[in-house]
């Protein structure tokens, strides 16, 4: 049942924190993002047993307000990178890491514009004792001053 409670609790925060954080970066075509959690059946040996998967959802809307399903293969390397930040935090949280591990290093945000990168620091900076974040020079301007800055090392 442990397996089961993680998995669950996972998939909720994925959802609840994904959530949040399209409404804050305005992602202009992007509804909504979330996992939904599958039981299948598959073969192992000669038996058929049920196992837990994961399937994601993504739903965009065009400019003439019709919406429909798409897959990760068709979001932006920005939106990716979102989501894939979002699952890591996710894991961060439920699996407690932040006990062992009171700090998170975001690096390689290339591809998410300034002002994002800065509502995503903001965003995370909530959920750890400490956050380092590598940036280009030209994506730190959009950071706010009150954060410490190391500029060489």
């Amino acid at each position: 049942t442990r397996i089961d409670r993680i998995e669950r609790e996972a998939v909720e925060s994925f959802n609840e924190h994904m959530d949040t954080v399209l409404e804050i970066l305005e992602y202009e075509n992007i509804d909504r993002i979330w996992i939904e959690r599958v039981g299948q059946t598959v073969r192992e040996g000669r038996r058929k047993v049920e196992q837990t998967a994961f399937d994601l959802h993504i739903v965009r809307s065009t400019e003439e307000g019709s919406t429909y399903e798409d897959t990760i293969n068709h979001l932006s390397e920005s939106e990716r990178e979102v989501t894939g930040l979002i699952f890591a935090l996710a894991g961060y949280l439920v699996h407690e890491v932040y006990e062992e591990v009171p700090f998170m290093l975001l690096d390689s945000l290339e591809a998410i514009d300034s002002e994002r990168i800065a509502a995503l620091v903001e965003y995370f900076e909530e959920h750890t004792d400490f956050l380092v974040v590598a940036l280009l020079p030209e994506d730190a301007q959009a950071i706010d001053d009150r954060h410490e800055r190391i500029t060489s090392i």
